[in-house]
């Protein structure tokens, strides 16, 4: 298993998101209402990468839904 470096780490009620240096998400966990971001409903144990989704400057993980605000000020959210 490689460890990933990341700069910011959140968690929402049973997922979490994590932020590295390059502007990339992360996610894992719990994946039912698509809080993972991933275009999918499936559950994930180890972190995957959200698809063209860069430049992100901040994250946040709430009960069932995640955000993030991108360097262009622009704020995305999904569940």
């Amino acid at each position: 298993m490689v460890l990933q470096t990341f700069i910011s780490v959140v968690g929402g009620y049973q997922h979490t998101l994590a932020l590295k240096s390059d502007g990339t998400v992360w996610a894992w966990g719990n994946n039912f209402y698509g809080q993972l971001g991933d275009g999918t409903n499936n559950n994930s144990l180890t972190p995957v990468q959200l698809s063209g989704l860069t430049g992100v400057k901040a994250i946040s993980a709430g009960y069932l839904d995640s955000l993030v605000l991108k360097s262009d000020g622009t704020v995305w959210h999904w569940a």
